[in-house]
């Protein structure tokens, strides 16, 4: 196991992972040599201990399956991880273990919400999942990547994988959760630039998409069931960030030799994919986390208590049982039946 994850890191300091046939941009170090991230550890035989540990919980029959657990795993370090690589291990190692919540089935007036917990092994173990059901058709709301360490839940994503757009319950459970945003006001600054009068993006709390309000709400009430009332929001991952930065320089330097460019039109072409990547990440990080500036507006009994990079990279959200019904409280309680 050691020549297998000394042939890993060698891989990462070149900022290339190989697993069969397929390369994964994935540059960091153990020796400080990496322009994007440096691993602060002193005793690399400890760091062998930790991730033999966590590669333990799973069933893993080749060498790929080791590589690609280690991909995930050191794909989601934040900035703070990197001075603190053990500590980050051993949550990843909690994440896994601690299966608190559970699946389960329950009624609201005629229609089932039906609660799945999945495993994710990507950014995080597990996902949440809430599918709601009538008449056998089914709607799936966004999952929710999480895990569970110490009493605090880490939310990493909300990822909306539902392949259903176009049947006619998928259109009337959207007309439905669309009635969520009745009585938000928008301000006069996000007006003018939804009509295009205006290049500036003000933040608001509109730009949402309501089944993320839903399913979060609903996964909030779950970690109060079990009586998990802190929660940490990961906003950046800058790993992932600087590998999709190589794979559009990889690009942008692939279309430069095949289509001959010069000078100007390769600049040209930095430009373009610079704003694409910085466009896309700025969708990621802003809509998330204004996911969570939503809720606080619609219950009082969710607290953001720091905003990220406020003390701490994350976002941290204090929770108090819920007083009133959260369909109730959405506004779709009388809709959905």
């Amino acid at each position: 196991m050691d020549k297998i994850l000394d042939s890993f890191f060698e891989q990462c300091e070149k900022g290339k992972v190989q697993v069969g046939e397929i390369y994964y941009n994935l540059q960091l170090s153990l020796k400080g040599t990496s322009e994007y991230v440096n691993i602060n550890i002193k005793d690399k035989k400890l760091l062998y201990n930790y991730i033999n540990e966590f590669l333990r919980l799973f069933q893993i029959q080749s060498i790929d399956e080791i590589y690609i657990k280690l991909i995930y795993l050191f794909s989601n370090l934040t900035f703070t991880d990197y001075d603190n690589i053990l500590e980050y291990i051993r949550r990843n190692i909690m994440f896994v273990k601690n299966k608190i919540l559970s699946a389960r089935e329950y009624n609201y007036l005629e229609t089932k919400i039906k609660i799945s917990i999945l495993e994710s092994f990507q950014e995080t173990p597990y996902c949440f999942k809430v599918t709601i059901v009538e008449n056998n058709y089914e709607y799936e709301l966004p999952l929710v990547y999480y895990g569970i360490d110490n009493g605090i839940c880490y939310i990493y994503a909300v990822q909306d994988k539902n392949k259903d757009k176009s049947s006619s319950f998928s259109k009337k459970i959207k007309r439905i959760l669309y009635k969520m945003n009745s009585g938000i006001k928008e301000s006069v600054e996000y007006e003018q630039y939804k009509k295009g009068e205006s290049n500036y993006y003000p933040e608001n709390i509109s730009d949402v998409s309501p089944s993320a309000i839903l399913v979060l709400s609903l996964f909030f009430k779950e970690l109060l069931d079990k009586n998990i009332n802190n929660v940490k929001v990961v906003p950046f991952l800058p790993v992932r960030y600087n590998a999709k930065k190589k794979a559009y320089k990889n690009k942008i330097d692939y279309l430069t030799k095949k289509d001959n460019l010069n000078e100007i039109q390769k600049q040209e072409l930095i430009k373009f994919y610079q704003d694409e990547h910085l466009r896309i990440q700025n969708n990621l990080t802003q809509k998330f986390i204004r996911n969570f500036f939503r809720l606080c507006y619609h219950f009082s009994n969710i607290e953001i208590v720091s905003v990220p990079f406020e003390g701490e990279e994350y976002m941290n959200i204090e929770l108090k049982p819920f007083e009133f019904d959260i369909f109730e409280t959405l506004g779709i309680d009388k809709i959905i039946k």
